[in-house]
């Protein structure tokens, strides 16, 4: 196995990023041998990659070039560590901050929408009982426990502790963690398997013959009955994550308590839905005081 083939192995299995993650590492790799003209990555030095950051900044955004640099220094780090190279040329290099910004919210009412959305689909015509149902449960289990797309999609039968409402679930770096549901979020998994019986063994959002349904066609239901709504379909399942967490923390939960709920390692993650806290309070008070 070749060094290149052996880092994005160790990403995968090691360290399990995402897929998207491991695209987008790969994709600088190539582009910075494109650049250099040579396929070689071990005997790179550091003027060559800062010359490449300088070129690339003309034509990329600063996002694109936080991705190049991390793909690099994760890179060398690999190659010093596997003792391919005796040091990383990356080591000066440092990341460019990123403009934080705060994420869209769906409000509560625009969320009640988008759950009811899939049962006026089917009133309307539009799709069949199935889907109805399927979509419901996906829905209802995006806001109902805030978790990723990539976790939804994972999840079998036999992880829903119906007794206790919680949902066994493995997060990044194969981290598991267990997240509770409400009743409505129950009801909705339980009219979807009463309906369309599932094994134990099955993944809760099975096609046929124990295909799980893709990534891609979970994004492109919830486009679907956005539009369907009314709503901005730029917005995303991960948006109702936002929503999920947005909710709790303007309902009074404990910010530390969302970070668990959401499977953050740091604080610092969850910290973002403090400053949309405040956004919503600055936005009432605006709305609200006489002399505002």
């Amino acid at each position: 196995m070749d060094y290149e083939s052996q880092f994005f192995d160790q990403l995968s299995s090691e360290r399990a990023l995402s897929n998207h993650t491991i695209a987008t590492y790969r994709n600088a790799l190539k582009m910075f041998k494109n650049w250099r003209k040579k396929n070689n990555l071990l005997d790179v030095s550091t003027r060559e990659i800062q010359d490449f950051i300088i070129e690339m900044q003309k034509t990329h955004s600063r996002t694109t070039i936080h991705n190049y640099i991390s793909a690099l220094r994760t890179f060398f780090k690999f190659a010093v560590r596997e003792h391919f190279v005796s040091s990383a040329p990356t080591d000066e290099l440092a990341l460019p901050k990123l403009e934080k910004l705060l994420p869209k919210i769906l409000t509560i009412t625009q969320i009640k929408m988008l759950i009811q959305a899939p049962m006026r689909a089917l009133q309307a015509g539009l799709i069949t009982r199935n889907i109805a149902l399927r979509d419901s449960m996906i829905i209802e289990l995006f806001y109902g426990t805030g978790m990723r797309i990539s976790e939804l999609q994972k999840i079998l039968l036999s992880d829903i502790d119906f007794s206790n409402r919680t949902i066994k679930v493995l997060g990044k770096g194969n981290k598991e963690r267990i997240c509770p549901f409400s009743l409505a979020t129950e009801q909705a998994i339980l009219r979807y398997r009463d309906e369309y019986p599932l094994a134990m063994d099955d993944y809760l959002l099975k096609r046929d013959h124990k295909a799980v349904l893709s990534i891609r066609e979970i994004q492109y239901r919830i486009k679907f009955y956005l539009k369907f709504c009314g709503l901005p379909t730029d917005l995303s399942p991960h948006t109702i994550r936002h929503a999920y967490a947005t909710h709790l923390l303007n309902a009074g939960a404990d910010l530390r308590l969302v970070q668990e709920l959401l499977g953050h390692a740091n604080m610092e993650t969850t910290q973002i839905y403090t400053h949309v806290d405040s956004a919503h309070i600055k936005n009432v008070y605006l709305h609200c005081h006489p002399h505002a």
